[in-house]
């Protein structure tokens, strides 16, 4: 019996030296750029990049932008594992229906009110965390109606802008549980690239 213990050790030993850290892992995941945002990022190779379909009626889009508001996910860039995007059109998730993580840009009015908002909900359970060479404030949850259903985290960027990102705590498709998005937000946060957006 001692020899079999021993070559456990040895086996379970040699496999943690093996594998690689998470920092190596996470340089070699898939690359996606946005050059009108601004930023790149690498996600898990598990994910997919998509976005949000516009659900709203085009007099309450209109309505929203006369009032000087932005339609919801609007720019969303949207990461959704693939085996739980099925057979959806990518270009047009259906928000609500299917666990994913949003990454959006915001400025000006917007941004701040994100900030602000959350710190009211939230005060002092906001946290400020380094993730890579980035500073990054983790909220409880998104700053909003259901917001405990959401891990949320704002990245401040050049100026007034934010880099938000939300993703669902629970499963929508089955079987139910804990998504662990929180972890793979920050590792993504971990390797974001900044530069100027482009119009």
């Amino acid at each position: 019996m001692p020899r079999l213990a021993a070559w456990a050790v040895a086996v379970v030993t040699g496999w943690l030296l093996a594998a690689p850290p998470a920092g190596a892992q996470d340089a070699a995941w898939p690359l996606y750029r946005n050059e009108k945002l601004g930023f790149e990022l690498r996600h898990p190779a598990a994910f997919v990049v998509g976005a949000y379909r516009d659900r709203l009626p085009p007099d309450l889009r209109a309505q929203l932008r006369a009032q000087g508001g932005a339609v919801p996910f609007e720019h969303a860039v949207v990461l959704v594992e693939r085996t739980r995007a099925g057979s959806r059109d990518l270009a047009a998730l259906p928000v609500g229906e299917v666990t994913a993580i949003a990454i959006e840009r915001h400025a000006g009015a917007a941004a701040s009110a994100r900030r602000s908002l959350g710190r009211q909900m939230y005060g002092a359970a906001v946290v400020e965390v380094t993730l890579g060479p980035h500073r990054a404030l983790r909220f409880p949850g998104f700053p909003g109606p259901y917001g405990d259903r959401a891990f949320y985290y704002l990245v401040p960027l050049a100026g007034d802008a934010v880099l938000e990102l939300t993703a669902h705590r629970q499963f929508l498709e089955p079987p139910p549980g804990e998504t662990g998005y929180d972890r793979v937000l920050e590792r993504i946060i971990a390797t974001l690239r900044l530069f100027p957006p482009r119009p």
